[in-house]
């Protein structure tokens, strides 16, 4: 499925591209209207796919190319809870053995 919308949201964002270079290079009747749409569309596009699997990894709890963080992100961000626990107890042993005034 991701496959497929992969490959359509490719040939819609090409088939985009190449109207607003046809309207940026030919006289196109109306090309004062028509270019600055597709020249938005072609920022708009891409971002709306991205948010759209990035929609879909949130949903179906999967990690895709679109996902905030990656399996070795994770990995690093437990690794650094573990050093902040050890930091933290490190800490309070210390704070515990100061004399009080």
């Amino acid at each position: 499925m991701k496959r497929i919308f992969a490959i359509i949201a490719l040939i819609i964002i090409t088939l985009w591209i190449g109207t607003t270079v046809v309207l940026a290079v030919f006289p196109v009747p109306m090309k004062s209207v028509l270019f600055p749409v597709f020249a938005i569309g072609c920022v708009i596009l891409p971002i709306m796919a991205w948010i759209i699997l990035w929609a879909i990894s949130v949903v179906s709890g999967k990690k895709n190319i679109a996902s905030f963080r990656s399996e070795e992100m994770e990995k690093t961000m437990k690794e650094a809870d573990v050093i902040k626990a050890q930091m933290s107890s490190t800490n309070e042993s210390t704070d515990d053995n100061q004399p009080q005034s």
